[in-house]
């Protein structure tokens, strides 16, 4: 049997399976940002900004980095605004920019996520809102959230004043607007270009990842604006830079919530693989990184600020990625009031109640977390004496139902992640871990409306378990 190779980086691994499969480099592709790239800012602004910071400091190379806020004149480097010491909660929107190579394509945002960062919790959570949401939008009434965007950066000097970049009032009106919709104050606005974001991963010898299910898509767009076929197998890989682009960007392959959860998982895993580099402590990487991020990010936090910059890393460091917490408006968990072609108008109390869950955090919205028990056998009155215990034991049980078919296995499925009430229930139950599952298996049914966890009562269950 032929001896396995070995590799002493991810980024030999990547080159050896690209040799294998007889590929060359990846093509170049027209400047267009994905929506994941700009969660990847909350790993950039925590982490890379020291790098840039390290290496750039002396050369006072900051100022290409950070940006003015035109919603704040005369704020730029302040850090009056930065909450003292880093210890109290602030929110960031992070914005992924669709630039088309034809000026009549114009410029907009692809995706906006909100960024709560707890410092003194060492958490943060993540609010992905679909580009597509009809939302009120200054001076023009209802309007798909991404045209906020696309508004201030064609308006820039009419909205904010003379001299005023355009992606500077483009970032402005969308925080505005998002303030707005979210009743939710935007302290900081960052804006991210995937091409550094490719090369970061590149620099990093690429981005380990465990895909839990194929991924096709027959029509993955090209840089020539065609299409070709994207296939991506399940298991645990080590990405390059333009393949995670690529699993983060497919349209075709499900849907635009999956993408949503997809981008978040890429996050997830480019913070682990970052914290278990020890970054800053690998020098050579450093001015690679730099280059990067210095081409692809700008902010409004006051980067210039070495108290910050320093604040701000040792934040990144101490991050747990179990305890970012990712969250979206989807069906699931807000209702659609009324859909007008791809326009969604979601239900504005369902949108507060998710608001609420981000703000919760990981451990506060345990309690926020909604669990659906479902009767897979023949007794009668089963998932109600079992939704009745739950709920004495402070779970936040929704109304007993049946489930559509009957089951020999009782199954408790997390549907969206949420492992330490997951955990606790599984306890609670007597569970066996066959049976818990922290995400859904492939034949696991869709979640019920407004459910994060569901326990499918099977006729292997004992109702003494409670």
């Amino acid at each position: 049997m032929p001896t396995r190779p070995t590799y002493r980086t991810a980024r030999e691994r990547v080159a050896a399976r690209r040799a294998a499969l007889g590929g060359g480099p990846p093509r170049r592709r027209r400047r267009s940002c994905t929506p994941f790239v700009l969660a990847a800012l909350l790993i950039f602004a925590l982490v890379g900004t020291l790098v840039f910071a390290l290496v750039n400091w002396a050369s006072g190379t900051l100022q290409g980095f950070e940006q003015a806020d035109p919603r704040r004149p005369g704020a730029e480097g302040d850090t009056t605004n930065l909450p003292a010491s880093l210890r109290e909660p602030f929110n960031v929107l992070l914005i992924g920019l669709d630039s088309r190579d034809s000026p009549e394509d114009g410029i907009r945002s692809d995706t906006l996520i909100l960024v709560h960062v707890h410092p003194s919790g060492r958490w943060a959570g993540m609010l992905a809102l679909p580009r597509d949401s009809m939302v009120q939008i200054p001076n023009l009434g209802i309007r798909k959230i991404n045209t906020a965007y696309t508004y201030g950066y064609n308006n820039a000097a009419t909205l904010y004043g003379a001299g005023t970049e355009p992606t500077a009032a483009g970032g402005a009106m969308a925080a505005e607007t998002v303030a707005a919709f979210l009743n939710l104050p935007v302290d900081y606005i960052a804006q991210v270009d995937f091409n550094g974001f490719q090369r970061v991963i590149d620099t990093l010898g690429g981005l380990t990842l465990d895909v839990e299910r194929p991924l096709l898509d027959p029509s993955y767009p090209t840089a020539d604006y065609g299409y070709e076929r994207l296939y991506i197998p399940a298991g645990l890989q080590v990405m390059d830079g333009a393949t995670a682009l690529r699993f983060a960007r497919s349209r075709h392959s499900t849907s635009d919530f999956d993408r949503a959860a997809r981008q978040q998982q890429v996050l997830r895993a480019l913070l682990n693989d970052l914290r278990a580099r020890d970054l800053l402590s690998q020098a050579s990487l450093l001015p690679d990184l730099a280059r990067s991020l210095e081409t692809s990010v700008s902010t409004t936090l006051p980067l210039r600020d070495l108290e910050t910059l320093q604040g701000l890393a040792e934040l990144a460091q101490a991050l747990d990625p179990e305890a970012i917490l990712t969250l979206s408006l989807n069906p699931n968990d807000v209702r659609i009031v009324a859909e007008d072609g791809s326009n969604i108008y979601w239900e504005p109390n369902d949108v507060a109640a998710q608001v609420a869950r981000l703000l919760a955090g990981p451990e506060g919205s345990s309690a926020l977390v909604r669990i659906q028990i479902l009767n897979g056998t023949n007794t009668q009155g089963l998932a109600g004496r079992v939704s009745a215990r739950l709920s004495a034991q402070g779970f936040n049980v929704n109304s007993p139902a049946d489930a559509p078919v009957r089951t020999g296995e009782t199954r408790l499925i997390d549907y969206s992640g949420h492992p330490e009430t997951l955990g606790r229930l599984a306890t609670t139950l007597g569970l066996n871990p066959g049976q818990v599952y922290a995400s859904p298996p492939a034949d696991a049914p869709p979640a019920p409306y407004q459910s994060d966890i569901v326990l499918l009562l099977g006729a292997d269950f004992q109702e003494g378990q409670p």
